[in-house]
């Protein structure tokens, strides 16, 4: 009775959650596995908030990738923490089905620039874009004119 009894145990803790489970733990694991890439691109400040820009890079397609790119505002709270302020895709990039294989980005008081350079799964034509963020709602992308 007590070897069933301990069996039993061993079966519950085994398949028990983890007792150090939190928010960011279970956010982290609930994150689509095809995030592949998540950077910080500079600081942001207006309206009497202040944060920073964070690039997020998804892809999907198995051997021949395409890339979608998400920036989001972060804001900073008075106790440290960070909250997501607004998210856009940049879908202009994501109708080009190509895959971003470099990016650097880099803000001011005008907002947040990003230079990407693209690989093409079919292999048409690599290429490089520049996106210029003013705003959740304003922004430019297009061909890379260097």
């Amino acid at each position: 009775m007590i070897l069933r009894m301990n069996l039993a145990l061993a079966g519950f803790l085994l398949v028990a959650p983890p007792v150090w489970a939190d928010a960011l733990t279970d956010g982290i694991a609930a994150m689509p596995g095809g995030i592949e890439d998540v950077r910080i691109g500079g600081g942001w400040q207006g309206e009497g908030k202040a944060g920073a820009y964070r690039l997020v890079i998804s892809r999907s397609g198995g051997d021949g990738p395409t890339a979608r790119l998400f920036v989001q505002w972060l804001e900073y709270q008075e106790d440290g923490s960070a909250t997501v302020d607004n998210t856009i895709e940049i879908k202009e990039l994501a109708d080009l089905k190509v895959d971003i294989v470099n990016y650097q980005s880099e803000s001011d008081q005008d907002g947040l620039s990003v230079f990407i350079e693209t690989i093409d799964p079919n292999g048409d034509k690599d290429e490089s874009y520049e996106l210029h963020v003013i705003s959740p709602t304003e922004y430019r992308f297009g061909a890379s004119s260097n």
